[in-house]
């Protein structure tokens, strides 16, 4: 896959490179150039949807699609108090919630297309998987918890 999209095409030999094969590519046909890459992490025996986003801006947005649906009713307020937690924890990345109720797990690793370094997205998968390793048992128990509530 070469196209105009330095960072897609930087990423793609990355992959190439380190045989690195569990990644999905999907070019989109815009004036960006936008290419998105997905795959899954597992954490916790689950498969968290992870959606990388390239382009020719400056922003390359990383996502993981961590719960498709935060609890609802009297719950709701003490999860969100515990992502607030974690937002204020955390420097690298942050959660919130998407117009569809999904917690999202988000980055933005910038630089200009031609210094896009491709490792910095393995290393911040990395950084994400950690993290999500320890806290994802945390986060399901205090959403369980708050669902057996409503």
């Amino acid at each position: 896959m070469q196209n105009s999209n330095i960072k897609a095409n930087k990423f793609q030999d990355f992959l190439t490179a380190g045989q690195i094969t569990c990644f999905g590519v999907q070019a989109m046909d815009d004036d960006l150039h936008t290419v998105i890459f997905r795959t899954n992490l597992e954490v916790g025996g689950q498969q968290l949807p992870v959606m990388f986003v390239t382009d020719d801006t400056l922003h390359t947005p990383l996502q993981v699609r961590v719960v498709p649906a935060v609890v609802q009713g009297p719950g709701r307020q003490s999860v969100l108090a515990y992502v607030n937690e974690l937002n204020r924890t955390y420097k690298s990345f942050k959660y919130f919630i998407s117009e569809d109720d999904a917690l999202i797990l988000d980055v933005c690793l910038t630089a200009v297309p031609e210094q896009f370094e491709p490792q910095l997205v393995s290393l911040t998968l990395d950084v994400i998987l950690r993290h999500l390793q320890d806290e994802y048992p945390v986060l399901m128990r205090k959403i369980w918890a708050d669902t057996a509530q409503n």
